[in-house]
């Protein structure tokens, strides 16, 4: 009856410690620890750098557009009285449909946002990549952001970051230099070239990284993005698109800068697929499909919800979010609807169980899932910390960054040096808490110890019982009125014996 009681409380105890660890392995089965090797610098891609003047409109070409007696120019008013606020007394012709069906033609958004901003051969006067002058047009590319048309360093082609690049309505730019199929979960194709973009870093320091030379300008200024004057900054992905808006970092004229760069790696057990996405909180790549972007990130997937959302909520989309050739841009008179649906877009990627539809101008809302946009199992993102220090009032312009005197270049001109400090980086990986091996391992560690105990316990009685009698039954007379109670306690402790010791007699 003692061994099956025994043996029954091993049980419930195995059990119990078992179910402990399937509801710890239920509530939380993924564990994010450091990665076991450093990750090379070479492994990674150089950031893409993306460059944009806070200048809207050249103050030269915005008053000619306001000076114009040509009946072609009067669309281009109303363009440049919306993108600046200007109330300006020259235009106040009202605007029939036919003028609005034109506004909201992405054809017509380009053109006017390529004649009125300031082009990347101006804006970015001498680069420098792992301490070699670089021709700029061939390294830089415009690109459009939610500040308008940028200059983009080592960003990949259309080809690589959107699915139908031809169906979208994008900047149709031409890259002069070899591209590869680059991406966070694959890395590099092998045997990839060293030339190919995106390129990767040469080595750590200020001489092995991106020195840009940049002119603002700031006597052409006509309207701000901000309430000053210099350019805006944003690292990010080769393969993203960047919102340089409300993320970029501020450049002033007059200043240098070092901006040290900061990788985060995250990487992933492909065992993760066999647990649901809810639990382990990131994305395959295979695993989600974007209708616009070639490869799934979490930003590409803001972007596209945020497209999508507006879209069906504002009946159009803002000139620089992903959509179709066909999709109407929105225009001035649609600015607060396209201000709440993003607000509500940036609420629900925080909070997704917010509903996007107590705003007042949003009216329609989407399923959950169309914006449930995690994190890639697999992501590289960049952050940086940026130093600066105005330039000397008896500055030695260098030659080979501007032909303009030191005047004008302490005045507009902005120096920038974009490096990494270290050769390897730490990165992190996500795996399973408790795989089937160790799960097995766990369970079979509560059972075996106690089986054991159990067993030891057995063999031990008896062979110390025999032993007993083997030693000492012999020469102990046993009464008769403790022979009876045998097989309620087998083995007694009895008094001392001739030698004078205490001894234990087990009972035959």
């Amino acid at each position: 009856m003692f061994w099956t009681i025994a043996f029954i409380l091993a049980i419930v105890t195995a059990a119990y410690f078992i179910t402990f660890l399937y509801h710890k392995w239920n509530e939380s089965p993924v564990i994010v620890s450091v990665g076991a090797k450093a990750t090379q610098l070479i492994s990674i891609p150089f950031p893409a750098v993306t460059v944009c003047n806070m200048n809207k409109a050249r103050k030269s070409i915005a008053e000619e557009i306001i000076n114009s007696k040509n009946p072609d120019d009067d669309l281009n008013k109303i363009l440049l009285r919306d993108m600046c606020d200007d109330n300006f007394s020259a235009y106040n012709t009202p605007v029939d449909d036919n003028m609005q069906n034109r506004i909201g033609n992405w054809d017509t958004i380009q053109n006017f946002m390529t004649y009125v901003r300031q082009p990347c051969h101006e804006m970015i006067r001498s680069c420098y990549y792992a301490g070699n002058l670089e021709k700029c047009d061939d390294i830089f590319n415009p690109s459009l952001t939610d500040e308008g048309i940028c200059c983009s360093f080592n960003k990949v082609k259309r080809d690589f970051i959107f699915r139908n690049p031809r169906d979208l309505s994008d900047l149709n730019v031409t890259f002069p230099l070899p591209n590869t199929n680059w991406t966070p979960e694959t890395g590099y194709p092998p045997d990839t070239a060293t030339g190919t973009q995106p390129w990767r870093p040469r080595g750590a320091g200020s001489h092995l990284g991106l020195t840009l030379v940049l002119d603002a300008n700031t006597d052409d200024y006509y309207c701000s993005s901000t309430a000053s004057i210099g350019f805006k900054i944003r690292l990010h992905n080769p393969i993203e698109t960047p919102k340089v808006a409300e993320f970029g970092i501020l450049i002033s004229p007059g200043q240098e800068y070092r901006a040290v760069i900061k990788p985060k790696i995250s990487n992933a057990s492909s065992s993760l697929r066999t647990i649901p996405e809810n639990k382990r909180q990131c994305v395959f790549s295979d695993e989600r499909y974007l209708k616009f972007y070639h490869t799934y990130t979490q930003r590409n997937c803001a972007l596209e919800c945020e497209a999508n959302y507006t879209l069906a909520t504002c009946m159009c989309v803002p000139y620089y979010l992903p959509k179709d050739a066909d999709t109407t841009i929105c225009a001035k008179k649609d600015e607060n609807c396209t201000t709440n649906a993003r607000r509500a877009i940036e609420m629900r990627l925080v909070d997704e169980s917010l509903n996007t539809s107590n705003s007042e101008t949003v009216s329609k809302d989407l399923p959950p899932k169309h914006c449930q946009c995690l994190p890639g199992c697999s992501e590289l993102r960049y952050g940086s910390t940026l130093s600066s220090s105005t330039m000397s009032g008896y500055f030695a312009m260098n030659k080979e960054y501007s032909t303009k005197d030191g005047t004008y270049f302490r005045r507009n001109v902005a120096v920038v040096h974009l490096f990494f400090t270290e050769s390897q980086f730490m990165s992190y990986y996500k795996s399973e808490l408790f795989g089937l091996t160790e799960f097995l391992f766990s369970a079979m560690s509560s059972l075996i110890p106690r089986g054991l105990d159990l067993t030891l316990l057995f063999l031990n009685c008896s062979l110390f019982r025999d032993a007993c009698l083997k030693h000492h039954g012999h020469f102990v007379n046993v009464p008769p009125s403790i022979r009876f109670h045998y097989h309620q306690s087998p083995v007694i402790i009895t008094g001392t014996s001739l030698g004078g010791q205490m001894g234990i007699l087990a009972l035959a």
